[in-house]
Formats: C-alpha cells, structure tokens, sequence
C-alpha cells in the first residue's frame, strides 16, 4: 500500500472517528436533558396542583367577603386574606409558565441559569407563603369555617385580638422579608445560601439540577 493511500485510509478512520464522537455526545445530551424534563414533570404537575387550589380557596374566600361587604372587619381582615390567596395563586402560576417555557435546545449554561431562577422563585413563593400565613391564619381558620357552617365567625371575634394577631402578623412578616433580602436574595449566590436554596427547593428542581451539572462537565470536558 502506497503512503498516499495509507495517510487517506487514516483520515478517513479519524473523520469516522470524530463523526461517531459526535453522535455519541449528542445522543448523551439527549439522554441528559430527558432526565431533566422528566425530573421537572412532577414540578409542573404541583405548580399546576397549586393553581388550582388557590383559583378554589378564592371561590371560598370571595363569596363571604362580598356577603359582609358593609363590616369593616370583613373588608379588612377578608381582603388580606383574598389578596394573599390571589397573589399565592398568581406566583404559582408563574412558577408554572416559567417551568413550561424552558428551552432545552439551547445551551446549557442558560437552562442552569433558567433553573437557578426557578429555584429562587420557589423560594421566594414559600417565602411569600409563610410570611403572609403568619399574617392571615387567623382569618383563614374563621373564613373557612364561616363558609362551612354559614355561622359569622369573624364577626363574633373581638376586634382587638383578631386585631392584634394581625398586627403581629404584620411585624413577623416585615421582619422576614428583611431577613431574606438581606441575608438569601442577594445577586451573588453564597454557599450558605445555595445550602438554603437546596433544602427549600423541591427534589424536581434538585435533580434537574444535578443532571445539567453533569452535562455541563460533560461539555467542558468535551471541549
């Protein structure tokens, strides 16, 4: 065999070579990114599960609140609590876009960008979530159990407890936020606050999380 002919079956073994690495790296980033979708179902389905119960604690919250229209008591202490149900309701269905519109056909640099924000805005839901409850628990329970037996539970507390737990409420909440702006929601990530982010973020986005990480190293070290 001529040297000619041997330098050719070479590059033609390389080009082979090369074409079936890249099929390979593309058929891991496949299987990588279905691990990802597959690990974010269940995180759209409670999103999904969330909206649908907030739309319901509405229609609970709303009809009491336009029956007492007249009572300051109700327009006060029932229109927190339909304010906190519908800002709930609205967060859950951005969490719920948010995780339907990630691309998976672009780099994965920007899907971990698009996660991590994921992962904060969970946070700043259950944030939201327990803060505000704080605040509303105690019309919440009187509401509910109004809608239930038909008996005019908020009216019957006295003024000065339902308003004192309020404003209770009110500091607990004021005195949260400022902590999680202070300390959690900062523009650059601690690793004290990455550890606080994994422990309130829900296993989807932890193991979609994991996955493009080995993508991402995957990738790297591809390159």
């Amino acid at each position: 065999m001529q040297l000619d002919d041997l330098k050719e079956a070479w590059a033609a073994h390389g080009a082979a070579l090369e074409k079936s690495l890249a099929i390979d790296a593309r058929l891991l980033r496949e299987v990588l990114l279905r691990r990802v979708r597959f690990a974010l179902a269940p995180y759209v389905l409670w999103r999904a599960l969330e909206v649908a119960l907030g739309v319901a604690a509405l229609l609970v919250v709303v009809p009491v609140l336009a029956a007492h229209l007249a009572a300051p008591r109700y327009l006060v202490a029932g229109g927190a609590l339909a304010a906190y149900a519908a800002g709930l309701t609205a967060l859950s269905a951005l969490l719920l876009v948010n995780g339907l519109r990630l691309d998976y056909g672009g780099p994965v640099t920007a899907i971990q960008r698009d996660v991590e924000r994921l992962r904060l805005a969970e946070y700043r839901a259950l944030k939201w979530a327990l803060l505000g409850g704080v605040v509303v628990w105690l019309p919440a329970a009187l509401v509910a159990f109004e809608a239930l037996t038909g008996v005019d539970a908020l009216a019957r507390v006295p003024l000065a407890w339902l308003g004192a737990n309020l404003l209770v409420g009110l500091v607990v909440l004021a005195l949260g936020l400022a902590w999680s702006r202070r300390y959690v929601e900062r523009a650059e990530l601690s690793p004290w606050t990455r550890r606080v982010l994994d422990a309130v973020s829900g296993r989807a986005l932890r193991a979609a999380a994991r996955h493009l990480a080995e993508l991402a190293s995957f990738e790297r070290e591809e390159a």
